[in-house]
């Protein structure tokens, strides 16, 4: 079995789940270090959700109104920021 070069951090809000990618191992290591610059533990700044929250399925983006109602902002440096912060790693 190889390493995988990236994983999904999944955070869930109102039934929805949103994710970023990322390198692993990057995320527990932040959390502890915040000095450590969000774009080294990130592949991309890019937010994607699974429609109906499940783990399944397309990924999409989500619109702007969405990550307002599920993060109180469309600033997506803070929504991912957010879910780097209280999501849970997972293999992609």
């Amino acid at each position: 079995m190889t390493k995988s070069s990236s994983v999904k951090v999944i955070y869930k809000s109102d039934g929805d789940e949103f994710f970023v990618v990322a390198v692993p191992g990057m995320t527990s290591k932040w959390r502890k270090d915040k000095t450590i610059p969000l774009i080294d533990v990130v592949q991309s700044f890019e937010v994607l959700m699974t429609p109906n929250g499940t783990s399944s399925g397309e990924a999409i983006r989500p619109s702007k109104g969405v990550l307002e109602s599920a993060f109180n902002t469309n600033n997506v440096d803070i929504v991912v920021r957010t879910i780097v912060e209280n999501g849970v790693e997972k293999n992609m």
